[in-house]
């Protein structure tokens, strides 16, 4: 799928201001993209991959993308739905043998009847009830009534790959591939890490800035994604920005809204599948990515057919400097950075 970039008319203020913005905040490298009247304007690898061998980045330099994973996920579960392959508030149970569920996610007898109540729809939206992720120690219950409130769950979107792994009958990186990644042409995007290509990778830190090695882990649409910033664009346009006229709109990450505790009541709702901020000027969609070893975020308005898109190799700096990105990107003031709670930069230009 070619997707057109257009051509830079001017500097943009970000782009301006970015050398500071890392420098303030000890990011070692940065993958952005700038969407601009439904078209990538902008993108850009800064920094180096490794703090060592000062290997500079490129626009093809992967990252770590942790939690925007999921919302990839849920566009792929949502064209399974659209082809009548999965209901969305068909239990899941319906779908897995007993005995697959036991021994692949609860390791164990199901102790928790709620359990039998989860559907897709309340795994995409956050209200499954699940943990955001299970303490190994003790059996996986739930923490309320599948459906009723809203609780970010990781664990949700990890029994969901399972179930869509038993019913496509592929392992969940070759069925994303097939139906995400090679259509939108995402070629440097993957749930699993390839050693073979590992020099295409950047290397990865802890909020303290110590390297993090690289290790080889199973494929966990919650949170082993690994991309760039125009891959992830290219995904954006696609699933919040789409030109085609077949797009179910109840079926569309942006749908199936269910209130959230986060910032101010009625501020942010959940989809299926991508959170959306309700503004004085129009609904923005986001999702942020918060690992021990990354950190970066998502965020757009369908309607006006912009976003930004960032990543970061190191914990928590690249939320500490979003609020900063995305006045610059956006000019518009996120209120999700106060509610992390984290202390913003204010490096300008």
């Amino acid at each position: 799928m070619s997707l057109p970039i257009l051509a830079q008319s001017h500097r943009p203020p970000l782009q301006t201001a970015l050398p500071s913005i890392m420098d303030s905040a000890s990011i070692p490298a940065l993958s952005i993209a700038l969407i601009d009247n439904g078209q990538i304007s902008w993108c850009e690898g800064l920094g180096v991959k490794d703090t060592i061998t000062k290997q500079p980045v490129s626009a093809t330099t992967i990252f770590r993308a942790a939690s925007l994973g999921k919302p990839v996920f849920a566009y792929a579960v949502l064209q399974l739905s659209q082809q009548g392959k999965i209901a969305l508030d068909t239990p899941l149970v319906k779908y897995v043998p007993t005995g697959y569920l036991q021994t692949q996610f609860l390791k164990g007898p199901m102790l928790d009847d709620r359990i039998a109540l989860i559907t897709a729809r309340m795994i995409l939206n956050h209200t499954s009830g699940l943990p955001n992720w299970r303490t190994e120690e003790k059996a996986l219950v739930t923490l309320f009534t599948p459906g009723s409130r809203y609780s970010y769950s990781g664990e949700g979107y990890y029994l969901l790959q399972l179930v869509v792994e038993h019913l496509v009958k592929q392992p969940i990186e070759a069925f994303m591939q097939q139906t995400v990644f090679k259509p939108l042409g995402m070629s440097h995007s993957s749930y699993v890490y390839h050693p073979a290509d590992s020099l295409a990778y950047t290397r990865s830190y802890d909020g303290t800035g110590r390297l993090v090695p690289d290790e080889v882990e199973a494929a966990n649409v919650a949170h082993t994604l690994r991309t760039t910033a125009g891959d992830y664009a290219r995904f954006v346009l696609a699933a919040m920005m789409p030109t085609g006229v077949d797009t179910n709109p109840s079926t569309t990450l942006l749908s199936s809204l269910v209130k959230t505790d986060i910032c101010q009541p009625g501020q942010v709702s959940w989809g299926l599948g991508i959170a959306v901020q309700h503004t004085t000027n129009g609904d923005l969609f986001c999702q942020w990515a918060k690992s021990p070893t990354a950190s970066g975020y998502v965020i757009g308005s369908s309607s006006q057919k912009k976003a930004v898109v960032y990543l970061v190799n190191i914990a928590n700096q690249g939320l500490r400097v979003g609020k900063r990105m995305v006045e610059l990107g956006l000019n518009y003031v996120d209120p999700l950075f106060a509610y992390f709670g984290v202390r913003p930069y204010n490096a300008r230009p």
